[in-house]
């Protein structure tokens, strides 16, 4: 009986003793598990910033490439706007109905091909178009997240 009693109370005084240090070590383990979930979320929040900074370099990278094409296509349109306004305003039907036909035949050719470039040019201007777009949008994304994560300079 004195022997439980012993071990009773040396157990409670045991407890009392190191409850300061269970306590403290309790704390601690909770600051840093606290600490660890919002170094998480900063790393998350990294991670969409590096991807969305990813994202904006494609981008930028495809309008470098579309205006490149752009300007290219532009120079064919002019050419054969002006070919096909020469054609156009030149344009006489001769005394012979074969030549007239062969002549008419070229020029709506031509007026086709034109046409088609003046469709590809509008679609490339469109593209340029999109592209800004989403690239102001993924800027503005990231001025977002900008505030929220700050990374760390080695």
């Amino acid at each position: 009986l004195l022997a439980q009693f012993m071990m009773r109370f040396s157990l409670k005084k045991f407890m009392k003793k190191n409850l300061l240090k269970f306590s403290l070590a309790f704390g601690l383990f909770l600051f840093s598990s606290q600490f660890f979930a919002q170094d998480l979320e900063t790393l998350k929040q990294q991670k969409e910033s590096l991807k969305l900074n990813t994202e904006l370099i494609e981008k930028k990278i495809d309008l470098l490439k579309e205006q490149q094409d752009n300007s290219k296509i532009k120079e064919k349109v002019e050419g054969l706007n002006n070919k096909s306004d020469r054609k156009t305003d030149n344009f006489s039907s001769s005394d012979s109905p074969e030549s007239t036909a062969k002549d008419a035949k070229k020029t709506a050719k031509l007026l086709k091909e034109t046409q088609s470039a003046n469709k590809d040019l509008a679609k490339s201007n469109d593209k340029i178009i999109d592209l800004e777009t989403d690239i102001k949008k993924l800027e503005l994304k990231l001025e977002k997240l900008k505030f929220l994560v700050e990374f760390k300079e080695k």
